[in-house]
């Protein structure tokens, strides 16, 4: 297996390309990246070096981290620690190159025989995961076949049976796998209404949350010295966001969020430039909470707002049902569906009462 990567005539089932140092093959293996606690999408991998993609800090340029690289599969994933130089940080275009300090240490047995896999083929591609390929071969004939006719007919029909529901379940997870995608970031409900966020970039001076309509809500001490001040705009129900007097603000940051005392429940939350079209092109969006409790909820018109390129955009959902008013301030993992093919949406509509019924039935 390991002579995968040095023999020339092994063909790889993968896009290959050699501008790595000392011609080792980029393969493009899904995995992601973890460094000082924030993840980024791989896009290449070899024996010596990786790029990523994300949200890129331009001063980890030439920084050496210990960066855990992740390969998931299908039930289980497998990480490797490796020590990198940050280089060729590119925060416009979101890239970033990782050079391996120490390419013979501990993960180089465990990255080859990855590596080695997937170009041999025996690793495949399935959405953002890796799965093992079934051996092939030829199909034993009749008079080989090593196992023996049932003695009861009735055995015969209940392992039919359970091989049909075996498929189900595996063509429903897979299904799932390929139609369905799970944000990165989590989504926080709150109150629909206005965000008053810092005018400047300074200290919050002073902070008044009962402030009534046309009184100061909260005045910032800018940098230059200056006291700026900002009137509530109405009547109505006030959340801090995270902020008090004497806290440090930058020009654009949410101090306060307004809302009228009957403003429905909605949820925002920030999304990835790479995750922006699905996001855009669900057809449907799933919500699940911390207790277990799912609901569907929908981009909300004019739900996506503005930033600068490679940075996170923020977005809004409204729930299709009114949400209890003790869930605000929680966290839902959020999943979207991918628009379905006009010949798989009756699996779908299967796929989708095979997984109640499932849940119905579990404890």
């Amino acid at each position: 297996m390991d002579q995968a990567i040095t023999s020339s005539t092994r063909q790889s089932p993968a896009a290959v390309t050699w501008g790595g140092p000392a011609d080792h093959p980029m393969l493009d293996i899904p995995f992601h990246v973890e460094i000082d606690g924030r993840q980024y999408r791989g896009r290449e991998i070899s024996l010596v070096r990786a790029t990523i993609s994300g949200l890129i800090d331009p001063h980890m340029q030439g920084l050496e981290r210990l960066a855990w690289v992740v390969f998931r599969f299908q039930g289980y994933t497998v990480g490797l620690s490796i020590e990198v130089r940050v280089e060729d940080a590119d925060a416009a275009n979101g890239s970033a190159a990782l050079m391996f300090l120490e390419p013979m240490g501990e993960h180089l047995p465990q990255l080859r025989h990855l590596m080695n896999s997937y170009i041999a083929g025996d690793l495949v591609t399935l959405g953002n995961v890796l799965t093992v390929r079934p051996p092939s071969g030829a199909k034993p004939k009749g008079t080989q076949v090593p196992v023996r006719r049932l003695r009861k007919f009735g055995g015969t029909l209940l392992l039919l049976a359970l091989t049909a529901l075996l498929l189900g379940l595996v063509g429903t997870k897979v299904f799932q796998r390929v139609f369905t995608y799970r944000l990165a970031t989590p989504a926080v409900v709150g109150f629909e209404g206005r965000t008053l966020a810092a005018t400047a970039t300074g200290q919050i001076d002073f902070l008044d949350p009962e402030a009534k309509a046309g009184e100061v809500a909260y005045a910032i001490r800018s940098n230059t010295g200056q006291a700026l001040s900002v009137v509530m705009p109405c009547d109505c129900r006030v959340e801090v966001l995270g902020v008090e007097a004497g806290s440090t603000v930058f020009a654009g940051d949410p101090v306060l969020r307004v809302s009228n005392p009957d403003a429905p429940l909605v949820l925002t939350g920030t999304v990835l430039p790479e995750e922006l079209i699905d996001l855009a092109q669900a057809s449907a969006v799933e919500l699940r909470f911390a207790d277990g409790q799912e609901v569907t909820a929908r981009l909300a018109p004019g739900g996506l707002g503005s930033a600068a390129p490679g940075q996170p955009v923020p977005f809004r959902l409204t729930p299709d049902q009114p949400l209890a008013q003790d869930r605000t301030g929680q966290l839902a993992e959020v999943t979207l569906r991918r628009p379905l093919p006009g010949l798989v949406r009756p699996l779908a509509t299967y796929a989708d009462t095979l997984t109640s019924a499932t849940k119905a039935d579990s404890p």
